[in-house]
């Protein structure tokens, strides 16, 4: 089966029609519940890292500043540049 939304292959595989290649912040949430496991640990698609792309900080519009602030903050607190790597056990 072929799907274009996270979602709905994790949930495929939670309801055990079989596995799913995942990216790590879709998967999280469902191997942090127990829901879905990792079938092939030491196996993984590096796709790149998150980033984010915006226009010269000269001229940046303030709620452009703030989102990023935010985003920054975000991935601090949450630790998720750790939680998203997928070469983590």
């Amino acid at each position: 089966m072929t799907v274009n939304e996270p979602a709905a292959a994790a949930q495929a595989a939670e309801m055990g029609m079989g596995i799913a290649l995942i990216a790590m912040p879709n998967a999280l949430p469902y191997l942090e519940s127990g829901h879905l496991v990792r079938v092939l640990p030491e196996w993984y698609v590096d796709r790149g890292s998150v980033r984010l792309y915006f226009p010269s900080l000269k001229f940046l519009p303030t709620k452009t500043r703030v989102f990023v602030d935010y985003i920054i903050e975000q991935f601090r607190t949450q630790q998720l540049a750790a939680r998203f790597d997928a070469r983590r056990k």
